[in-house]
């Protein structure tokens, strides 16, 4: 009892302790002045020092995400205490793996298939009327799907085999990296060569010109001229054109525009092969110039004088007739040329 009455005194204390500081508590925030600043709690974080702002921020990340490398960290060898030196082989057939998973497959989600009358044979049924089902490898299989395909018959009068190189022609044209080289190699001779003769041919008759003779004066024909023009542009864009096609991005990765802009241009150098060609031609069968020494004409009962603008000259008649040979092979050249590189093109886009 004497325990009870302190417990009940010590209650009593406490409450009137606690019911006197709340008046006071109220009297004190009645009494200050709300201009001045009150005590901050500790848990309150201030960030307006500015000291704190000048700090450089530390050159070592947080402790909490950093993570230092291993020092002696080798990949691939965590798990080498366990490794043997056996091959990772099957310790049992397959069919009895197979029947050691069919509970757990069935037991899925999905049910088992079954497709409807549908009969398990049994291996002699299969044997008698699926005889490949039983037969094992022999040496011989190996040996037959090495060995190619004997076609019978002659080289082309075979269809088969004309078949075969056709395709093999088309597949070399279309797929050999090398192919568009081997022509542009063959326009870059023939240019050259069309740009010496020509350049050649008028060299002599500037000579013929130098002469003394008033008889033996010579007039360049404009086929002359063209072809020093056109050889003279070709070559650098042979040369342009075939750095192009092996150094420059592929079709997918540039603009159609400048690889349009080079088909077009091709286009331009054969219509100007073409022109040149005929100038060449009619410079051979003009009778008034190098190649022909018939300086009259009859029309009728009177004889009339044709004045020759070169007399007949064997060395420049020789030098054009080679000159109109090489524009013919260059004019073919250009042509496959501009051929190939269209069906090139296509072929890549398609």
């Amino acid at each position: 009892m004497p325990e009870m009455a302190q417990r009940g005194e010590s209650l009593t204390t406490s409450s009137m302790n606690r019911s006197s500081a709340v008046p006071a508590a109220e009297d004190d925030e009645v009494g200050r002045d709300p201009h001045i600043p009150g005590s901050i709690p500790p848990w309150v974080h201030i960030s307006s020092d500015e000291g704190d702002t000048l700090i450089p921020p530390p050159a070592r990340p947080n402790t909490r995400h950093y993570r230092p490398p291993p020092s002696h960290y080798k990949p691939g060898r965590k798990w080498d205490h366990i490794r043997s030196a056996e091959p990772p082989l099957m310790s049992a057939p397959i069919a009895d793996h197979q029947t050691r998973w069919i509970p757990f497959m069935q037991s899925g989600p999905h049910p088992p298939w079954h497709e409807q009358g549908a009969r398990l044979m049994s291996p002699e049924w299969m044997e008698e009327n699926v005889p490949i089902t039983v037969r094992g490898w022999e040496e011989e299989d190996e040996a037959l799907a090495d060995k190619q395909e004997e076609l019978k018959g002659f080289w082309l009068l075979s269809p088969e085999k004309r078949e075969r190189t056709v395709r093999l022609f088309w597949r070399l044209l279309l797929k050999n990296p090398f192919v568009p080289l081997l022509f542009r190699i063959v326009v870059l001779a023939f240019s050259g060569a069309s740009l010496g003769l020509s350049a050649t041919l008028y060299e002599n008759i500037r000579r013929v010109n130098t002469d003394r003779d008033p008889d033996n004066q010579c007039a360049a024909r404009a086929s002359t001229y063209m072809a020093i023009v056109v050889g003279s542009v070709a070559i650098p864009y042979v040369l342009y054109v075939t750095w192009d096609e092996y150094m420059s991005r592929p079709l997918g990765l540039r603009s159609a525009v400048a690889k349009t802009s080079l088909l077009l241009c091709d286009l331009y150098f054969i219509v100007f092969s073409a022109s040149n060609l005929s100038l060449a031609f009619d410079a051979l069968f003009d009778r008034r110039w190098a190649c022909y020494d018939e300086r009259y004409s009859i029309a009728g009962s009177e004889t009339i004088r044709i004045p020759a603008t070169c007399p007949d000259n064997p060395g420049i008649c020789y030098k054009q007739k080679a000159l109109g040979g090489v524009l013919v092979i260059s004019l073919v050249a250009w042509l496959a040329t501009f051929s190939i590189s269209v069906m090139r093109v296509v072929e890549k886009l398609r």
